[in-house]
């Protein structure tokens, strides 16, 4: 059964057909580095990482870029009521949201990071590509906006027809601060004004034939589209967001990149992930109900990490998963016993090689998986076999080759969606993986009473280390 992938763009899930089997390209909207990310939009990372994962068990060269937003209009605002550079204030940021991605497995998958600052360049070289092609126009203030009703097919995406946008709608930009021609239209470089400070750039454009330096900065849609075609080309497979991304952000990137570019489709596969509910509810501040990955560890300690990740992993990106205190620690309890039959399986297995006995799981695992991602039907099939095992390990008459094979599922399980199993630095941070090696260290030389002190502080963090024949054996508590 080949992958299947539900696109939002056609409405219809279809064979995955890359434009070159040799590269596919997956782009993921990151995040805009000016606070804590919400768990809502961390399950969306969990489901990149995850498609990414699979594609490469599949087989696929994989490039994955996630691009990290620095430059935008509450970076500019919070950072200068803290009173620091904007650099300064993204950088603080940026490195909590790579700390976050480690704690959860999922950084290594990713290919390219760009920052939007880096950038800017190709952006203003975009932007002169519409101005050129009439796709863009410069207001009285400054400001150059994309014409949506240049492109034929603005709205296609959410289904939204341009006469019926209201004014302010296109962009995060109130309805009067810029002067535009039409409500649709959005900001591609938004003009400098005295609250930027100076956060601003001055490149050069030709407009109706003259040259004209507009002071200002870029605007978010136009963002995407040039670090996209930047890292992996004018043409992309597989573009991931959430929902609330799908308009205007998403819409605008297609119009903009197709009437830059002159190609279409601008991507291949648009997969979109349903907003993440808290107690059957949507998530706000105001509700209190906002929860970040540091909340979460606040609350249950740093191994609940685990636990989110398999809740996320555990459902659909289509279908909105309710959060709840008592799915995350039953989550987290049923990752846990996952590696504790991981470790059992083990010491049956010993040095047998794998059997057949779990290839049928693994073709339902697999068929799963090439079904648009279903999680929890490929867990299903994992968790099935796993209780036959265990029915067997009480017989005692689970022979060593199949547990090889049942050992050998979980491990293809893990490399896919992340289920943090006992191999030594998988879903570690650099400081605990610093921890582990400095113990294997402190063993090797005697020194026990730092082994122990090393161990205690690891599983402070909610990193359990175990000493065998073999040597350490990592998991998570």
């Amino acid at each position: 059964m080949p992958l299947v992938l539900y696109d939002s763009l056609t409405r219809a899930a279809r064979p995955f057909v890359p434009r070159d089997p040799r590269r596919v390209t997956v782009y993921a909207c990151g995040p805009t580095v000016y606070s804590h990310v919400h768990i809502g939009n961390w399950s969306m990372f969990v489901v990149a990482d995850v498609l990414v994962r699979w594609l490469r068990e599949s087989g696929y060269p994989v490039t994955y870029v996630q691009n990290i937003t620095d430059v935008e209009d509450k970076i500019i605002r919070d950072a200068r009521a803290e009173g620091v550079d904007r650099a300064t204030f993204t950088a603080r940021w940026e490195a909590r949201y790579l700390a976050g991605l480690e704690a959860l497995g999922a950084r290594a998958a990713i290919d390219h990071l760009p920052r939007a600052t880096e950038h800017v360049d190709g952006m203003a070289r975009m932007i002169q590509a519409l101005l050129d092609g009439g796709h863009a126009y410069l207001a009285e203030d400054g400001s150059i906006y994309y014409r949506v009703a240049s492109f034929e097919g603005y709205g296609r995406l959410a289904g939204v027809r341009p006469e019926s946008l209201k004014a302010g709608a296109s962009g995060r930009v109130r309805a009067d601060e810029y002067e535009k021609d039409a409500v649709a239209d959005f900001a591609l470089w938004k003009a400098w004004v005295p609250e930027d400070g100076d956060v601003y750039w001055e490149p050069a454009f030709r407009v109706g034939g003259a040259r004209r330096v507009v002071k200002g900065r870029p605007g978010w849609h136009i963002e995407c589209s040039v670090m996209s075609s930047a890292l992996l080309g004018e043409q992309i497979d597989v573009h991931l967001g959430g929902e609330d991304l799908l308009f205007p952000h998403h819409q605008n990137e297609i119009a903009q990149s197709e009437a830059a570019f002159g190609k279409a489709p601008f991507v291949g596969y648009w997969l979109h992930h349903k907003h993440l509910l808290v107690d059957g509810g949507k998530m706000s501040k105001s509700k209190k109900n906002f929860y970040t990955l540091e909340d979460l560890t606040a609350r249950f300690g740093p191994s609940i990490v685990a636990g989110f990740r398999y809740l996320v992993a555990s459902s659909h990106y289509r279908q909105s998963l309710n959060f709840t205190f008592e799915a995350l620690e039953g989550a987290q309890a049923t990752g846990r016993n996952l590696r504790e039959a991981y470790e059992r399986l083990g010491r049956v297995a010993g040095d047998a090689a794998p059997s057949a006995a779990a290839d049928e799981a693994a073709a339902r695992f697999a068929a799963a998986m090439d079904d648009d991602l279903q999680g929890a039907q490929a867990l299903g099939a994992l968790h099935t076999h796993l209780g036959a095992c265990n029915r067997a390990l009480r017989d005692g008459t689970l022979a060593p080759a199949d547990a090889a094979a049942a050992r050998a599922l979980l491990e293809r399980a893990d490399r896919v969606l992340g289920l943090f199993l006992g191999a030594e630095g998988r879903g570690l941070t650099a400081e605990q993986r610093a921890l582990v090696a400095a113990r294997a260290a402190a063993r090797a030389r005697r020194d026990w009473s730092e082994a122990d002190r090393l161990r205690d502080r690891l599983a402070e963090q909610g990193v359990a280390v175990k000493d065998t024949p073999e040597g350490q054996v990592v998991s998570f508590l």
